[in-house]
């Protein structure tokens, strides 16, 4: 069967000034990354070029991605780069590169059947330069099987819980939210420690603690090194139906000597200090950081989940600060002795108390020590796990 191709979507961000000729440029690569995922698989191609062109199609027969760069050329090193990283885990059967009449780069990747490409370029932001992002998307099919007893399962929770005595027997499910991740590595340690290794470790030691109890049930935003778009991990929690929401983190500050954990929660009357104000400014760029392409802003739909998060949500999410809060104090010097709050996109989760916590400056380097010693780790799970407990023990929300 002859091969088809389906154009679909040029970039038309390449400028060029009167009338002068198109030259070939140097189409010249910093790194390669790949983030196996269990939605999708991500690859991120981070380069020099501004304002860059690139056509790209899906071709059949095999199944098959292009991308052309057109008036570029790559050297041996950086083909070398595009063709180094391991493909065993991802939704590829292979990857080519081809220049072509050294005037148009063509990279292809051959997918394996059914998997789809969401592809975007990123502007520089934080430590990267210009990123293209190419999101391979496998093909999931459903056991029937499978989807029966999973139904089963589903109705039997139900009718269970409907019996129930009050909420004695309810099973709380408790989300747990590893910052950052993947593309984004959060704030990086003068010794190298990244942020999103560290707390990724402490959420793994929390769920542990917390699930010592049966009625509690720990649900990961993230189960590994990959990004989770802001949007999709309060997606997640909710999908998860969780009671309860807490974000963690390891700050960094420009200075230091900074130290201290520290508790965050959604405000309604703008951030409560500068510090606040600028924290939440930096956690709402993850997104960017992490190599996703940020939508327009919808102001009605922000207002309108703005609305959702009352003042009652934010009332909750401030006990549970103050209960996490105390629990830090016994392991922990405390940056901020009350519970801040700013415009923190990941808080916005309606009717879940939610709460962010820096458990420590990661750019401190006594702290960074710290937060690299799996002891200091096991102590502020513990610590947050008591946290948690108490405020489910006094909770007004008949949890």
């Amino acid at each position: 069967m002859e091969t088809r191709r389906k154009i679909l979507f040029t970039f038309p961000v390449y400028f060029l000034f009167g009338i002068l000729p198109k030259q070939s440029y140097s189409f010249e690569i910093i790194a390669v990354r790949v983030w196996p995922a269990p939605e999708y698989t991500r690859i991120a191609i981070e380069h020099f070029v501004k304002n860059i062109k690139i056509n790209f199609a899906i071709e059949e027969n095999p199944e098959r991605l292009v991308i052309d760069i057109p008036d570029a050329y790559l050297n041996p090193v950086d083909v070398k780069k595009i063709l180094g990283f391991d493909i065993e885990e991802t939704p590829l059967n292979k990857v080519k590169v081809t220049q072509i009449k050294q005037n148009k780069v063509r990279i292809t990747f051959e997918m394996k059947p059914l998997t789809r490409a969401r592809l975007s370029t990123i502007p520089a932001v934080a430590h990267y330069k210009e990123r293209l992002v190419i999101d391979f998307i496998p093909h999931k099919r459903k056991d029937r099987l499978l989807t029966f007893l999973e139904n089963y399962q589903q109705k039997n929770q139900t009718i269970n819980a409907l019996k129930s005595d009050g909420n004695k027997n309810k099973q709380i499910v408790i989300a747990i939210d590893a910052g950052h991740g993947g593309e984004d590595p959060g704030a990086i340690g003068k010794r190298g420690t990244m942020e999103k290794t560290v707390v990724f470790e402490i959420t793994k030691k929390l769920k542990k603690a917390l699930e010592n109890n049966s009625r509690y049930k720990v649900f990961l935003t993230r189960k590994g090194d990959y990004f989770v778009s802001l949007r999709n991990r309060i997606k997640k929690a909710k999908d998860a139906k969780a009671s309860i929401f807490i974000s963690i983190h390891a700050d960094a500050w420009i200075k230091p000597e900074a130290r201290g954990a520290s508790v965050y929660v959604l405000s309604s009357k703008g951030a409560s200090s500068e510090a606040a104000r600028w924290l939440a400014k930096k956690e709402n760029l993850s997104d960017l950081v992490g190599g996703e392409k940020l939508a327009t802003p919808n102001k009605v739909i922000a207002k309108t989940l703005f609305d959702m998060s009352t003042s009652a949500q934010i009332k909750n999410s401030s006990i549970l600060g103050k209960d996490i809060l105390k629990e830090l104090s016994d392991i922990s010097v405390l940056h901020k002795k009350n519970v801040e709050g700013a415009g923190f996109a990941v808080l916005k989760t309606p009717n879940i108390p939610s709460i962010l916590v820096e458990t420590a400056f990661i750019s401190n380097p006594r702290e960074e020590l710290r937060l690299q010693s799996n002891y200091h780790q096991s102590r502020i799970a513990k610590a947050l796990a008591k946290g948690i407990k108490k405020f489910i023990g006094n909770s007004p929300l008949k949890l």
